[in-house]
């Protein structure tokens, strides 16, 4: 029985008992004016009502014996309900305290997850920006170096599923070589919604440094949602050496956030019937939804100094939040992981 339902009850059982009372306080009245009237008619009657009298008088003390023993009744069953309801809402309160601190630790340990996940995909980039392959390609770009770097990214592609491209292009933002070079061709320019992250990466300092997108939906993956990470690819691979070009690769984040918020939530049937579990970005908006809709929909967590906590959405649902700790020298771009409950509480 949920505590709502045990309040529920106990407040009806109250109603009942208290009903019970003014009934039977009725009654007693009743008796008592009948056993009065008797008292007055067996003395009207004289010697004859004598016998009457005694049994009118009998009713009267039988009345007010009724009266106080249901009131004795009603005021001590009424005492173990008022009990029994603090009890009922002390367990109800802890019940909620539990439940909540439960889905503010789910949410932690699923953004924790997804953290330190892309925490390996910030050295994959800076690793593979290193690979001669890719800066020979790029500081002369002959068709022999060029394919060299089209098979390279090709066979990272097909061992690394996670992720679901890999594209290299020159500091003018033109795509030399990818992994998929049917999607993104070589000779063409990245498209608008690429230039953010290129314009980012084409301007670090050093090969320790990368930029990575906010998820987006990419255009030229058929609208696929992605989170892209991208640094530039140096003369002889030497990190501090100038900069020739930049390799992005595009983590697959409609397929692998999806498995974190669906598979890694690991909830039961009953439990799914009634929850929800998000990720969110620094921006409170959703990047990540185990039902699959509204997509960058902003959600009202209050400030960004609140690491964890529970609100009350205007739906009545409870919304449990926690923002990532980030993950090694990853500070995770402040993202949260959140369980909405809408069973009642």
């Amino acid at each position: 029985m949920r505590g709502t339902e045990l309040t529920s009850t106990i407040d009806d059982i109250a109603r009942r008992v208290d009903s019970f009372g003014r009934l039977n306080d009725k009654v007693a009245m009743q008796s008592h004016i009948l056993a009065v009237n008797s008292m007055i008619e067996a003395a009207r009657a004289g010697h004859h009502g004598r016998g009457f009298s005694v049994v009118a008088a009998e009713m009267k003390m039988l009345s007010g014996q009724t009266k106080d023993n249901a009131d004795q009744f009603r005021q001590d069953v009424l005492s173990y309900v008022q009990s029994a309801s603090k009890t009922a809402a002390n367990l109800t309160g802890a019940l909620l305290e539990a439940s909540e601190r439960a889905m503010i630790e789910k949410a932690h340990v699923l953004v924790q997850l997804i953290v330190r996940n892309l925490f390996e995909r910030t050295a994959d980039v800076r690793w593979w920006a290193t690979d001669p392959g890719f800066w020979e390609a790029l500081a002369r770009p002959d068709q022999a170096l060029l394919a060299r770097a089209q098979q390279r990214l090709a066979t990272i592609h097909r061992y690394y599923t996670v992720y679901l491209d890999l594209v290299l292009t020159d500091m003018e933002g033109r795509v030399v070589a990818s992994a998929t070079d049917g999607v993104v061709p070589g000779g063409r320019h990245l498209p608008i919604d690429a230039r953010d992250w290129f314009d980012r990466a084409a301007i670090l300092a050093t090969g320790h440094e990368y930029a990575v997108s906010d998820v987006y939906e990419s255009s030229i993956h058929g609208g696929r949602k992605v989170l892209v990470y991208a640094t530039p690819v140096r003369r002889e691979g030497d990190p501090e050496a100038e900069p020739i070009g930049v390799l992005a690769v595009y983590f697959d984040w409609q397929k692998e956030a999806q498995m974190i918020v669906r598979d890694e939530a690991a909830f039961t049937d009953e439990e799914w019937s009634t929850r929800r579990v998000l990720l969110l970005d620094a921006e409170h908006r959703i990047i990540a939804d185990s039902h699959e809709r509204d997509f960058l929909t902003r959600l009202p967590l209050g400030s960004e100094e609140d690491r964890t906590g529970c609100l009350q959405m205007p739906d009545g649902a409870r919304l449990c939040f926690a923002r990532t700790l980030g993950y090694e020298d990853y500070d995770g771009l402040g993202w949260y992981g959140a369980v909405i409950d809408y069973s009642p509480a």
